[in-house]
């Protein structure tokens, strides 16, 4: 779904999706992913950017005292949504969560004005989030 989104927002040349945890078997982290990254890019510094709902729990997240120690946190500031300890910047976006997104899906809400077309189709073809 990331490729498709990426490619049909005309991003390709500027963002590159890779299959780290979709090859990973079991659970998935953030660290572990991280740590792959670093692996394949050897020389790289990492910004991981979250949503200042998400970046409220980060403590929470898996290893995530060593994941700090990995990368930059960059904090993209949604509306009535308290100051995170990390860096925040303010774009112009939707107020809207992948968790509402998700939500909207499996209400069998409309979501076409939130994702891609193409990403609607995968998740409607496949199911996902109880789109059937």
């Amino acid at each position: 779904m990331a490729d498709l989104a990426v490619t049909s927002m005309g991003l390709s040349a500027k963002a590159e999706v890779l299959p780290i945890e979709i090859r990973k078997a079991g659970s998935s982290y953030t660290i572990d992913t991280v740590e792959s990254l670093m692996q394949i890019y050897p020389e790289a510094t990492f910004t991981l950017i979250l949503g200042s709902d998400t970046a409220q729990h980060l403590d929470k997240w898996h290893r995530s005292t060593d994941l700090l120690k990995l990368v930059k946190i960059l904090v993209i500031k949604r509306p009535a949504t308290p100051a995170s300890d990390f860096e925040e910047i303010s774009i112009k976006a939707l107020d809207i969560s992948s968790t509402q997104v998700r939500k909207s899906i499996s209400n069998r809400e409309n979501v076409s004005n939130l994702l891609p077309p193409k990403v609607v189709t995968f998740i409607r073809e496949y199911g996902l989030y109880g789109s059937r």
